[in-house]
């Protein structure tokens, strides 16, 4: 770097102090912020409804309350006292429409009363009300997981399947109900069935109408519905099929009604009249595989009466065509998953095991995704979610487990997107959806959040003594519902403010800046390429042309970021320690001005200590994630660990070596570290002790079994020259 560029950079550096607050952090994700706990108490039926979060408290006595919550402290409170809920008949949530809730609740606390209440609030104590004081009803739960309420968003109305009170509670006439959310709105639609029930069922939305099947007197039908006596009509007679429907639900211009009869099973297409329903596919002595809705198309997957021979099959819902995609006899073809215009499924081929594969609804246009597991072998993909339109699925490549991939639908486009269990275990993750760009996963106390790039999940909390139960993705932060060892219930909140999740690129790191990943855009289109020659402590970046580094961060304490390019540049930098992130903007260059946009962030990142003292006492840090397998010992039971050495920036993992009574011994070979817990002491708590033969760097998890919980030890490599190899015990370590 040349002597006046050297110059301009430190004169930058030193001038970021004069920057305006507003320039500094423009996103960030984490840390964790607590939102309310509930001793003796215990709550479920997290429920989204636009904005908001509903859910139920149930003290120890016999009672409940409805609560909502926003994910902050202040905007979580009690809506209603229901005291004459009894635990076994709690509010059942049931529609949502905007943020405004529909549910039920029992009429009374009389035995066999199994009439039920219908209830409306929109997020507020004075807009918690019931609808029908006068007349209690029963929600038809017969007809299995068929939706039997619907909102329809284009007219404001609620249709449900109930019954009247005068009727026998054991057999209700169920039939079709409407609401607008308000007492006198709250009305029978029509008596579809004079005879009996129609129970109305598979409720789907579509041209601004309900559609729905019902029971007649001639059988089952398809009907729709304007919320109006005469604009409730039947569409087509379906008096064959019984009760073999399996499925209503719409495709491009189209609904599909799904039907498995005595002979195999049925497709039909239907524009919403009488005259434009006709039966679209016929697939005699056949069963269902799966089905799924994407793009314009109803995709079909069959099995004959053995699923030996399988065959996929696509239905344009614009243009009317039938096709079939596939006809194989290899394994797999179970599942279909929508992904944009196509699904994706699991098959085996010949020289391939189970391996993803993507269909877009022509014959020529399935194939295989990627052979993640090459050759034979079986990578026996899971689908997990789209993010920032990818599909996440969880793949084991044989080598480091079950864990989760990205693809864009390519060979090319397919990586794995973290090892979340590092080496050859597996993750068991579940995904309850996307925030802020972001793909959440969950695996036991631990929260990941995924972009999709190759090996960029990170962890962005750990909850120490406590279990995730739940989590709902809102606007601007995930809601997390977790239980303690004591069975406490309580909810907790991670921020997202990132305005958008960095480029599908691989994070970069440096040694000069350690415990740090960074992703760099410039001009809003260019991936930021690390440069081997930077200054100490700084991470440099070209864009366009290699060689020339145009950005350059730098975090000692806290990040400053400068540029020597009038683009604008976005810069994600990430604490791998504790999974906090940081985004940040730097303005492109007014072209009448002469300045080059910098930012200092004074308060981005928490600096993280070997050992972080609270009250005096040595206390556990954010613990890093374990580097792989538990070790264990007969002789020292009730403990196990994990230890990991770290040389001229070389790290390895310390395996299991022949040893002593009640000690770990731990190497690669020979013995190079020693840990015992003993106790319990005089102060209740059990010590965990360390000794080592290595002057590298140490670091050490021990993990209480019965508890789950895990102290995380460093201790670094003594100076050039020392003659000390210092240990370490812990008077806290782990409570009797």
């Amino acid at each position: 770097m040349s002597e006046k560029k050297g110059i301009f950079l430190k004169l930058a550096l030193l001038c970021l102090c004069l920057l305006p607050s507003a320039a500094v952090g423009q996103g960030s994700i984490g840390p964790l912020q607590g939102v309310r706990s509930f001793y003796l108490a215990g709550f479920q039926s997290l429920v989204r409804a636009g904005d908001l979060v509903y859910f139920t408290v149930n003290p120890p006595i016999n009672s409940e309350t409805l609560w909502r919550t926003d994910g902050t402290a202040e905007g979580t409170f009690q809506l209603a006292t229901t005291s004459n809920w009894p635990p076994i008949l709690r509010a059942r949530f049931w529609t949502v429409q905007g943020s405004r809730l529909f549910f039920t609740a029992p009429r009374s606390l009389e035995p066999g009363d199994l009439h039920r209440v219908l209830w409306r609030s929109d997020g507020t104590s004075e807009s918690t009300i019931s609808l029908t004081e006068e007349l209690s009803f029963a929600i038809d739960a017969s007809v299995g997981t068929s939706p039997t309420s619907l909102a329809i968003p284009e007219t404001g109305a609620v249709f449900f399947s109930a019954g009247p009170e005068g009727e026998p509670a054991e057999q209700p006439d169920f039939e079709l109900w409407v609401t607008n959310g308000t007492a006198e709105g709250t009305r029978l639609v029509k008596d579809i069935n004079p005879e009996g029930a129609s129970k109305p069922s598979f409720m789907t939305a579509f041209g601004g109408q309900l559609f729905f099947v019902a029971d007649t007197p001639q059988g089952r039908e398809l009907w729709r519905s304007d919320g109006t006596p005469e604009g409730t009509e039947r569409v087509e007679s379906l008096h064959h099929l019984d009760a073999g429907i399996l499925a209503l639900t719409r495709a491009g211009d189209a609904l599909f009604l799904l039907a498995e009869t005595a002979t195999g099973l049925e497709l039909w297409r239907s524009d919403g009249t009488e005259a434009g329903t006709s039966q679209a596919l016929e697939l005699p002595s056949s069963r269902l595989l799966g089905y799924a809705t994407a793009g314009r198309r109803f995709f079909l997957a069959a099995g004959d009466a053995s699923l030996q021979d399988k065959e996929l099959w696509a239905v344009d819902g614009t243009a009317g065509e039938t096709v079939q995609v596939l006809e194989t006899a290899a394994p797999g073809l179970s599942k279909l998953s929508a992904f944009g215009n196509g699904v994706l499924f699991s098959l085996s081929e010949a020289g391939h095991g189970l391996e993803p594969w993507l269909s877009d609804g022509t014959p020529e246009g399935t194939r295989m995704v990627a052979d993640i597991c090459p050759g034979p072998c079986d990578s026996s993909p899971g689908f997990l979610g789209i993010s920032a339109g990818r599909a996440m699925l969880m793949a084991d490549d044989g080598d480091s487990g079950h864990e989760p991939w990205s693809t864009d639908g390519t060979p090319a486009g397919t990586h794995r997107a973290g090892d979340l269990c590092p080496g050859e275990c597996g993750s068991a993750v579940s995904s309850p959806g996307e925030v802020g760009g972001w793909l959440v996963m969950v695996t036991g106390n631990q929260i990941w959040l995924s972009d999709g790039s190759r090996d960029g999940a990170f962890r962005a909390t750990q909850l120490s003594a406590s279990i995730v139960t739940g989590a709902v993705p809102l606007p601007d932060r995930l809601l997390i519902s977790t239980t303690d060892p004591a069975f406490t219930p309580a909810l907790s909140a991670l921020p997202v403010t990132a305005p958008a999740p960095p480029p599908q690129s691989v994070w970069l790191d440096s040694a000069r800046v350690p415990g740090f990943r960074f992703k760099v855009q410039i001009d809003g289109q260019t991936v930021g390429r690390q440069e081997p020659a930077c200054m100490a402590q700084t991470l440099c970046v070209s864009g366009a042309q290699p060689g020339r580094s145009e950005v350059f961060v730098r975090v000692s304490g806290r990040p400053a970021l400068v540029k020597l390019t009038t683009s604008a540049v976005d810069v994600w930098v990430l604490q791998t320690a504790t999974g906090h992130l940081r985004h940040y903007r730097l303005n492109a260059s007014d072209p009448a001005g002469s300045t080059l946009d910098g930012i200092l962030d004074p308060q981005a990142f928490r600096v993280l200590g070997a050992l972080e003292a609270d009250t005096g006492e040595a206390k556990k840090p954010r613990t890093p994630q374990p580097p792989g397998r538990w070790i264990e010992y007969k002789t020292a039971p009730g403990f196990r660990v994990q230890a990991r050495l770290t040389s001229d920036g070389t790290s390895r993992i310390l395996r299991k070596e022949p040893c002593i009574a009640e000690t770990f011994c731990l190497g690669s070979g020979t013995t190079e570290v020693l840990v015992r817990v003993t106790g319990p002491k005089p102060n209740k708590y059990f010590w965990p002790m360390i000794a080592r033969f290595t002057p590298a760097t140490l670091e050490v998890w021990v993990q209480q079994r019965k508890t789950g919980k895990i102290r995380y030890y460093k201790l670094n490599a003594p100076p050039a020259g020392s003659s000390e190899l210092d240990g370490y015990f812990d008077r806290l370590g782990f409570k009797k």
